[in-house]
């Protein structure tokens, strides 16, 4: 997810592992928003938890997760 510091301009980028972290902790404890420190001013930047939710990685569902029953092997049925 790239980002923006509101004080200095900087444009920076948050993993997904650490939005995934926060979200979890944000959830569990009920929070509104994420406190994301700037990488060169040290400003805090607040990130709104709907902001992080929609730049969280989708989980897999479906059928494309599922491997596909007529790709298996031939069939002993001689």
């Amino acid at each position: 997810m790239q980002t923006r510091c509101y004080r200095c301009g900087w444009s920076y980028a948050i993993k997904q592992d650490e939005i995934i972290a926060a979200l979890e902790a944000l959830e569990a404890g009920g929070g509104v928003h994420y406190d994301a420190r700037c990488p060169r001013c040290r400003h805090i930047n607040k990130l709104s938890i709907e902001m992080l939710r929609r730049a969280a990685p989708r989980p897999v569902t479906g059928k494309a997760s599922e491997e596909p029953e007529a790709a298996e092997g031939p069939s002993s049925e001689s």
